[in-house]
């Protein structure tokens, strides 16, 4: 893993206090199952020790419910909101040509810790229309807006569109993101493209609690005669209260590390956004070669994409599903880690656990240790 991390998850799972992170210790059983407790556990032997409480996760697929277009895993109680967002063509073709992304997942309704995935969008700087488009108003589906660089884009569009009750608003930090916009580069496939990542790190007020939040984000500008197109790409925003940003950040890397694309769902995706991009821009020829170009990166949100983005940002690890023989990703923060048939996933710093012998799993016991992929 690179030594360039977005999030210092560096804190172990049992640093979590289980009010915060909102999953349960081993002496509870999720909210998913109840089960009744046996006259009495088997009884630990030299080599298979009754698990210590505290360092266990349980976690949970969610699948994405308009268009199953990803999974992710969630601790019980957790909220996940949004998903797919489609965009009317009637609008025009710019933004409507794929589908985008704008899913949250939440310890509660308040969101007061939550990731949230912002979708892309491309803009029209008004610079390559003379003038002739007020900032605002809508050209070909895209909203005319100055070209903005990532801290500016997060500052005084994304964060004040997301937070209009934050008040006291400190900015702490603003830090370039080069790896990133470097990887951004080297797949390029577009004209004229020039990227620039960063992200900033802002606290605030919000409904009488401190909070501290941290934003990333990609800008892809397109230069040239008669283009001036700008978009941003893995916008990405995650808040907890100030006094518990450090101590959820582990939780938060887990979760957002095993969001994972549904292949059928991607493959349809990209033809039909090609479809709708080649009827869409007939009559505009050379948009529809750099928006079918730009389709093809933007709907990539599936493991390969997140390899490209996040493998260098946050600690994970490639694993192999002992049940499916697939390659998944999941956090490098926890020394074991297992599977069911049904997609729940341990993982546990404790390298005496064993969940054959866990007495809250009673009905689930066909978990797995899920090895490393080889390299």
């Amino acid at each position: 893993m690179s030594s360039t991390r977005w999030l210092s998850w560096s804190l172990p799972i049992a640093a979590l206090a289980c009010n915060l992170c909102g999953c349960r210790a081993l002496n509870q059983a999720p909210d998913s199952a109840q089960p009744s407790q046996p006259a009495s556990a088997p009884p630990a032997t030299a080599s298979k020790k009754a698990p210590v409480p505290g360092t266990v996760l349980y976690l949970h697929p969610w699948v994405e419910p308009r268009e199953h277009a990803f999974t992710i895993l969630l601790p019980a109680g957790w909220i996940a909101e949004g998903g797919v967002l489609r965009i009317d063509p009637r609008l025009g073709p710019t933004n409507s040509v794929g589908a985008k992304i704008d899913f949250s997942v939440k310890k509660d309704h308040a969101g007061s810790v939550m990731i949230h995935w912002l979708p892309n969008f491309t803009y029209k700087d008004p610079r390559a229309l003379r003038g002739m488009f007020r900032v605002g108003s809508n050209y070909m589906g895209s909203m005319v807006y100055p070209l903005l660089d990532p801290q500016a884009f997060m500052d005084q569009y994304a964060f004040r569109k997301q937070r209009p009750q934050a008040q006291n608003v400190r900015i702490l930090e603003r830090q370039p993101l080069a790896e990133l916009a470097q990887r951004y580069r080297q797949r390029s496939a577009v004209p004229n493209a020039h990227y620039d990542a960063g992200s900033l790190t802002v606290v605030y007020d919000e409904g009488g609690v401190r909070y501290k939040e941290k934003l990333m984000a990609v800008i892809e500008n397109i230069a040239g005669p008669g283009l001036g197109m700008w978009t941003n790409h893995d916008t990405l925003a995650v808040r907890a209260p100030e006094a518990e940003f450090d101590r959820s950040a582990p939780l938060l890397s887990v979760i957002e590390t095993s969001l994972k694309g549904n292949p059928a769902w991607v493959a349809g995706e990209n033809r039909g956004a090609a479809a709708r991009a080649h009827n869409a821009l007939q009559t505009q020829r050379y948009l529809q070669d750099q928006r079918r170009q730009m389709v093809d990166r933007q709907r990539q949100v599936n493991a390969e994409a997140r390899h490209s983005s996040w493998l260098f940002l946050t600690g994970q690890d490639d694993y192999v599903n002992p049940h499916t023989g697939e390659v998944e990703q999941g956090s490098n923060e926890f020394k074991n880690r297992w599977v069911n048939s049904g997609g729940d996933v341990i993982y546990s710093n404790n390298p005496e656990y064993d969940p054959s012998w866990d007495t809250n799993l009673a009905g689930r016991s066909d978990y797995k240790l899920s090895p490393l992929r080889k390299r």
